[in-house]
């Protein structure tokens, strides 16, 4: 019974102490060393300046002075001057209409008023023919009293009968009904009269708008511009209202483009100094000088910065509405700051400095732009970490992080 229990316990231990001896008689394998990885970069070298930046803008030509000339009457349009794209000066014919309708219409009203004017002197003269026609009924009403006095007289003395005297006092009547008649229609006569000069300035006001019905049958330009838009052509009906054509100013046109909100208060700070920053463009081989005359009164909605208003130094006849246009402003002089590579730059507000072989984040502020005199252009930042002679990467790494090992490019540093 005893050696059923202990043989197999003696084994298990046996078995034990042998797995134990293998594996301390097992050969260790030499562990591997993994290189650490150094990725290779290019380098700059800080270096601080007192530069003007620039910054780049877009924007497209307009004008506040941009007419659209409607129809003021229903004509027919006879004659079209001018095209699309034609320039013309102020006072210029660009469209005529038919002015048949009007002329008949201005015919109608010097009719109307010449009318108007003979009863007003119809009506001076019958004021004053009832006048003197009142003094002659006055006149003999007065025999009429006598004829009434006397016929009462004989009627007492029984030398005239009862009829006689009654057909003096319907004398009598008519005759004061009559005064009384010419009296009303003397007293009538201020209210006729007053209707009759209303009347009259209505229709001399009706003929004065006729007559500027035909000087709108020939439209003529406003100002000098260009024509950006015919609407109409020879033959077209127009009804009042109907669109003719646009033109624009070519002395106003001015670049609407958005400056970004991180450099407006050096803008508005130079313009409160009465300073005029200025842009340059190219356009069709030739550079154009632009001032920034103001700022937009509204910002857009989804807007990063405000709308400034570059005006031209110079007619420029050649510079059409709407064009596109790329800009660089100046901007006032800064200081202490440091021109590196765009590639240098990582989301926008961070750099690396190299140091002891390792990556190192900072933060810096976007001043603007700088183009050298070989056309290279820079971005210029500061920031209070960053010192003279301090190395910043200026290769585009992916997993740029701090600490991470990197190796500057022999050929950039000896540059």
């Amino acid at each position: 019974m005893l050696n059923r229990i202990v043989l197999p316990i003696l084994i298990i231990v046996i078995a034990a102490a042998g797995y134990y001896g293998m594996m301390l008689s097992k050969q260790e394998k030499p562990k591997i060393q993994k290189p650490e990885k150094i990725w290779q970069v290019h380098t700059v070298p800080v270096i601080f300046q007192n530069i003007s930046p620039e910054i780049t803008l877009y924007g497209r030509v307009e004008t506040p002075r941009k007419a659209r000339l409607k129809a003021a009457i229903v004509a027919d349009v006879k004659e079209a001057s001018v095209l699309e794209g034609t320039v013309v000066e102020a006072g210029q014919i660009l469209v005529t209409l038919d002015d048949t309708d009007v002329q008949i219409m201005l015919s109608q009203r010097r009719a109307e008023l010449a009318e108007i004017d003979a009863l007003i002197r119809s009506e001076k003269i019958r004021v004053k023919r009832d006048k003197s026609l009142l003094n002659n009924e006055v006149a003999l009403l007065k025999l009429v009293d006598n004829a009434v006095v006397r016929a009462q007289q004989l009627e007492k003395s029984k030398l005239a009968s009862q009829a006689n005297l009654d057909e003096s006092l319907a004398d009598k009547q008519r005759q004061t009904l009559i005064i009384e008649r010419l009296q009303f229609d003397i007293s009538e006569h201020p209210a006729r009269l007053a209707g009759l000069v209303a009347r009259q300035a209505r229709a001399k006001a009706q003929l004065k708008q006729a007559k500027v019905d035909l000087t709108r049958a020939i439209i003529k330009a406003p100002f000098s511009g260009r024509i950006a838009k015919l609407d109409v052509a020879i033959g077209d009906r127009v009804r009042i209202g109907d669109p003719l054509l646009m033109l624009y100013d070519l002395a106003s046109l001015e670049v609407r483009a958005q400056i970004p909100g991180r450099y407006i208060a050096s803008v508005r700070q130079q313009l409160e100094q009465g300073l005029t920053p200025s842009a340059t463009a190219v356009l069709h081989g030739k550079s154009i000088i632009f001032e920034l005359a103001r700022l937009s009164g509204e910002i857009r909605q989804d807007s990063g910065g405000v709308d400034g208003l570059f005006r031209l130094t110079d007619r420029m006849s050649s510079l059409a509405l709407g064009t596109f246009v790329e800009l660089k402003l100046q901007l006032v002089q800064q200081s202490a700051v440091a021109a590196i590579p765009f590639n240098a730059l990582y989301e926008l507000d961070r750099v690396y400095r190299l140091n002891d072989g390792y990556l190192e984040a900072i933060r810096i502020e976007r001043i603007g732009e700088y183009q050298t005199e070989s056309g290279e252009k820079q971005l210029l930042i500061r920031s209070e970490q960053l010192a003279e002679s301090d190395i910043i990467v200026s290769t585009q790494l992916p997993n740029a992080i701090t600490g991470l090992r990197v190796e500057p490019v022999q050929a950039s540093m000896n540059e």
